[in-house]
């Protein structure tokens, strides 16, 4: 055992050097290098590979369990934002705004060319919807017309704000103003609306940012995954090149989204689909003065994607630092590949 111990302590250096040039990726313009926004991408692996390096040293070498110990404290604020440490509570309140947001896919769950089979994933779609017919308002991503034939049978008492692109909002509250963030795409959008609510006003944001339309290459490396192939070699760049080209679009997008909000006369609440973790200078830029909720609120793994890449937090609500967040929540169904996430502002005069 104590032949390996060298070999392993520089493996251990090269994972803690990836540690720390993820801690750089929020703070790195994709623009001038993309290359960090990829170690930030991974960092869930690297926080875990550190761990598994403590409990290995504790062991075996309790001297060396320094580095990575000193290097996962260093970056105690990017664990928050994939460990929620809060102690979960369920809040039944009738004076707090609740709120939910979720990539729903199209209600692609719900849906069958069997006619049988598509009317019963259809019922239990329903079903689940319906659940939460009081939120007062829903941020809903990739909503064709599908999905939004069905969103509207289920929240018939809601207001609704679409434009045919994915994204909506529905509100129980009236809808003051109105408009989008055009991105130039139908799938990837961004509208808002100014939300009258019983004692203020407040500017919501339904986000779905630039997807990196990577999962069907990821699923099909992962299933037929040969290092010797060209082949493999080939979709690994392909990869790179679509998740690099696609960042710096986000990052621009959230840049947009930035100067929208900046103009806003309320206060302003984000939600949606961002396509990039909390180490990501997406992230960095949306959520600058702003609350994350799951970090406020949130309890245990961050996990929002429900698809093939593990350990991705990429759905968020965020609201500027008056609005008092309550309570948060990740919805754990598989109605969509994204879990929904669920928040509760209180109104000013409901504070105690």
């Amino acid at each position: 055992m104590k032949t390996l111990h060298k070999p392993l302590l520089i493996l251990n250096a090269g994972i803690i050097l990836c540690t720390l040039l993820a801690f750089l990726a929020p703070l790195t313009d994709p623009k001038i290098t993309w290359v960090l926004s990829f170690f930030g991408l991974f960092y869930p692996v690297f926080l875990i590979l550190n761990l598994l390096f403590i409990g290995f040293w504790t062991f075996q070498k309790p001297g060396y369990m320094i580095f990575s110990l000193v290097t996962i404290l260093l970056g105690w604020t990017h664990i928050e934002g994939f460990i929620g440490f809060t102690n979960p509570r369920e809040i039944h309140s009738d004076t707090g705004i609740k709120i939910l947001t979720n990539n729903i896919s199209n209600a692609a769950s719900g849906y069958d060319r069997d006619k049988e089979v598509k009317t019963e994933k259809r019922n239990k779609l329903i079903d689940f919807l319906a659940q939460y017919s009081d939120v007062d308002i829903f941020c809903f991503q990739e909503v064709g017309d599908y999905a939004y034939n069905l969103l509207k049978e289920v929240y018939k008492d809601h207001k609704f704000h679409r434009l045919q692109k994915g994204a909506v909002i529905l509100s129980r509250h009236p809808i003051l103003r109105q408009g989008e963030i055009d991105f130039g795409t139908r799938t990837n959008s961004c509208l808002w609306a100014d939300i009258r609510l019983p004692h203020d006003t407040v500017r919501v944001y339904s986000i779905h940012l630039q997807s990196n339309r990577i999962t069907n290459d990821a699923e099909e490396i992962a299933g037929h995954m040969e290092l010797q192939e060209k082949k493999t070699w080939i979709g690994i760049r392909g990869i790179l090149r679509k998740y690099r080209n696609h960042h710096i679009k986000r990052s621009k997008q959230a840049e947009l989204i930035i100067e929208h909000a900046a103009q806003s006369p309320h206060p302003v609440i984000f939600a949606g689909d961002f396509n990039d973790p909390p180490q990501s200078y997406t992230y960095h830029l949306l959520s600058k003065g702003k609350l994350d909720a799951f970090k406020e609120k949130g309890s245990g793994l961050g996990t929002t994607y429900a698809g093939v890449i593990p350990f991705l937090r990429i759905d968020y609500i965020l609201a500027d630092k008056e609005l008092e967040l309550r309570q948060c929540s990740l919805i754990r169904t598989r109605f969509s590949d994204h879990y929904p996430i669920f928040a509760i502002y209180d109104l000013p005069s409901s504070k105690t």
